[in-house]
């Protein structure tokens, strides 16, 4: 292409000019010149290198999809592995099922041919019996035609027989007479007997608590053991004799806190600080667990005020300290010598409730069993209060250079000590219920025979004294039984109680077995006892109920097996397969 001709007015034309090339060789125009080929340059590197790193940004972004292929894959072989895991355990769970729809097949077929049998057994049995019937009555025909021939033979000699039966009326008369007296002379010996076998009970239990009360007083000066001892007693000390030991403090604590009672009302009435409240308190106590219900808001306020009133004793309503120690049994003493304290105001009003407690157990809850689940809620909230927990120190079992281990100690002994009085079966106690002594060792109550306040005492019937156990018996269960896993206080009388109860039931010997034994277990497992029981003990806890609901009674002797006590705890097994599918057979 030709070169187009340029305006003179070009600056190319001036370089070309004698006066442009001589501004070219100045120094401002060739450092020009050079600056623009350095800005050619950079703007050359700026882009080579906007090309350098999209190039690396592009195979940045090919590795990630490369690593996120990989990571695909292994995610796609892991679900694959898992589904296969999954089909396995579900061909698994399947022949599991099988093998248990089986196995219920082979037990219903099992079941189908033993009530056959026994069908075609107690048919047997009928037949027998009419055979047996009808035998009977034809040697019942023959017997009375053989003495309808005899006194038609002896019709003749009625007239010289008729003296001689009057002689032996009179005669038949006179024994009869002096057997009568002969028995109630009898009878009134035994009753002597029995009068004094129940003192001479009373008196031996009374040297007893005076025994356990001296060794209490005595442990109670000394704050330590020596370690060397203590196995020596470990070794002698049997499970029986233990049971009877603890037995018998509980008894002198229920005594002391009696006597308690009656020295602090007397005081209480000539303290003009005391005597205005003490009373308002107590009805507040009785009132507040006397309007326990199913509702769980309106117990709310209940609580409440029955936590007002225990706080306002053991702070705002000053009276004297009584010792800790002094009313624990002595196996739960604190070892501190009685320098741990409670005003004795608090400690009273924890009487009045414990009382208040076992009325509610053996008045409403022996007729509604459902009652008990309320008061227990109460007691395990009451009892588990930080104000009523004391640290206890216990001997280390290493040695006397080791400190002592504090442990925590509520005063729930306060109220277990009246189960003693009026259950002591709860604890492993054994006795006869058919003598005085026996009955007394048992917690019979004793009534007076009439309202005379200066009448005399005696048991109450069998009805009233079961009915009172079934109380019992549901209210330790709902006391015994709380879940405090998610508390953040301890449980005052845990589950492991309960389990021991059972045991001491369950192992009881057969022949030492009283139907007082059996109203208790029963009332024991009312209600949901068993679903908390189980949620506590898991396995362990369906072979104690098997044990004790199942095989104990299988143990008992005919006569105890045919008593409604026993006939209700099988019922009772039956209802739990029938209404709950839970199955100890």
């Amino acid at each position: 292409m030709a070169q187009g001709r340029l305006h003179p007015s070009s600056p190319f034309s001036a370089r070309d000019s004698p006066r442009g090339r001589r501004a070219e060789d100045s120094p401002s125009r060739q450092l020009q010149w050079e600056l623009e080929r350095a800005l050619s340059q950079i703007h050359l590197h700026e882009i080579e290198r906007s090309k350098l790193h999209a190039y690396q940004k592009r195979q940045q972004q090919e590795e990630l999809d490369a690593l996120e292929s990989a990571q695909a894959e292994v995610h796609r072989i892991e679900l694959n592995a898992a589904k296969a895991q999954h089909e396995t355990v579900r061909k698994q769970a399947e022949a599991v099922l099988q093998a248990y729809i089986q196995q219920e097949e082979e037990d219903r077929r099992r079941r189908e041919e033993e009530e056959r049998r026994r069908l075609e057994e107690e048919e047997r049995r009928r037949r027998a019996e009419a055979e047996v019937k009808a035998q009977a009555h034809a040697r019942a025909q023959a017997r009375r035609r053989a003495e309808e021939e005899r006194r038609a033979l002896e019709e003749k000699e009625r007239h010289e027989r008729e003296e001689h039966v009057r002689q032996e009326a009179k005669r038949l008369a006179k024994q009869k007479a002096e057997a009568e007296e002969r028995e109630r002379k009898e009878k009134e010996a035994t009753e002597q007997k029995e009068r004094e076998a129940e003192a001479k009970a009373k008196a031996e239990q009374e040297a007893a608590l005076k025994r356990q009360e001296a060794e209490r007083a005595v442990a109670a000066t000394k704050v330590t053991v020596p370690p060397s001892t203590t196995p020596a007693q470990s070794k002698d000390t049997s499970p029986v004799s233990e049971v009877e030991a603890q037995h018998a403090n509980y008894l002198v604590l229920h005594k002391k806190l009696k006597k308690f009672r009656s020295d602090f009302w007397i005081a209480a009435k000539k303290d003009p600080t005391l005597k205005p409240h003490v009373g308002d308190m107590r009805r507040a106590i009785r009132t507040s667990v006397g309007q326990l219900t199913d509702d769980k808001a309106g117990n709310k306020k209940a609580h409440e005020r029955l936590r007002a009133t225990l706080h306002q004793a053991l702070k705002d309503r000053p009276s004297p300290p009584v010792s800790v120690s002094e009313y624990l049994p002595a196996h739960l003493n604190l070892g501190d010598n009685g320098t741990t304290t409670i005003p004795s105001l608090a400690l009273y009003l924890l009487s009045i409730f414990s009382k208040a407690v076992i009325s509610g157990f053996v008045g409403e809850c022996a007729v509604n069993p459902k009652a008990a689940e309320p008061i227990g809620t109460l007691v395990a909230q009451i009892f588990s209060m930080p104000e009523l927990q004391f640290p206890r120190n216990v001997s280390s079992a290493a040695g006397q250079s080791q400190p002592t281990k504090p442990t925590s100690v509520s005063l729930i002994p306060i109220l277990m000590c009246k189960f003693h009085a009026t259950a002591p079966i709860l604890f492993g106690i054994s006795g006869r219920e058919s003598t005085a002594a026996g009955k007394h060792r048992l917690g019979w109550r004793l009534d007076r025979i009439t309202d005379d306040p200066d009448s005399k005492k005696a048991f109450v019937n069998e009805n009233k004294h079961y009915d009172r156990l079934t109380g019992l018996g549901v209210g330790y269960a709902s006391i015994a039984l709380r879940n405090f896993s998610k508390a953040k206080v301890s449980n005052p009388w845990p589950p492991v109680h309960y389990w021991s109860s059972l045991a001491h039931i369950a192992n009881t010997p057969p022949q030492e077995v009283q139907t007082s034994h059996l109203v208790l277990l029963k009332s024991m497992l009312e209600n949901n006892a068993i679903d908390r029981f189980v949620l506590f003990f898991g396995a362990a806890g369906i072979a104690a109920l098997r044990q004790a609901a199942v095989e104990f009674p299988r143990t008992l002797p005919r006569e105890l097996q045919e008593r409604p006590a026993t006939k209700t705890l099988v019922l009772m097994v039956e209802g739990w397969k029938r209404e709950k599918n839970f199955s100890l057979v």
